[in-house]
């Protein structure tokens, strides 16, 4: 091993290590697990932006750590042509293709790289082995996941505002993480509304930019 190949796993260890202290449910009592589920991870891999990641889509169970850029988690609708619906994922979260993991169904949606990104993967084979031995792993996995839910539960109480500059300002002040690598389609895409309202909103509040 090289010595650029040993200082990428060290960076990798460390970010995937500090995301899961800072969950929620983190307490010193998950160091062991955590430490267990850091050393296991190996497999790392990089996509330029643009790429459609086909490979988080495959019928796997598998758990996927984003290092570093951002993924648009884009669903198809079978009825219309175009994506009736997506979630940006920023650096630093974990996610799983649920559709498999929780009802065995193929996957309805793939991912699209927003800019450059660097990708962990946590193989379920790998969790099933540590669950066994580290039975707070499951802990870890449930605040994971819902800190998933919870950004989309609250993306979804937005998009019932009336009006799109307080949608905009929703996403400033609650999705900071978003909002400043967002251009202005994918905003308007983001809040639910067409470019020209989003435009029209700037314009009456002296945005010109955001």
């Amino acid at each position: 091993m090289t010595r650029s190949e040993a200082q990428l796993i060290k960076e990798n260890q460390t970010a995937l290590r500090q995301y899961f202290m800072s969950l929620p449910v983190y307490t010193p009592v998950f160091k062991e697990t955590v430490e267990a589920v850091v050393a296991s991870i190996t497999d790392y891999q990089t996509r330029r932006r643009g790429a459609v990641i086909e490979e988080l889509t495959e019928p796997t169970k598998d758990f996927w750590f984003l290092k570093s850029g951002f993924l648009r988690e884009m669903y198809t609708s079978q009825i219309q042509s175009e994506d009736a619906l997506f979630n940006l994922i920023p650096p630093g979260s974990i996610f799983v293709n649920e559709d498999t993991l929780i009802t065995n169904l193929n996957s309805k949606h793939y991912y699209v790289a927003y800019e450059d990104v660097e990708i962990l993967r946590f193989p379920f084979k790998e969790y099933q082995k540590l669950n066994k031995k580290y039975p707070l792993l499951q802990l870890l996995y449930l605040s994971g996941t819902a800190e998933i839910q919870r950004n989309r539960r609250s993306r979804l109480i937005m998009l019932r505002m009336n009006k799109t500059i307080d949608k905009v300002q929703w996403v400033r002040k609650e999705r900071p993480d978003l909002y400043r690598f967002m251009d202005r389609v994918t905003l308007s895409q983001y809040i639910g509304v067409s470019r020209a309202s989003l435009y029209r909103a700037f314009d009456k509040n002296d945005k010109f930019q955001f």
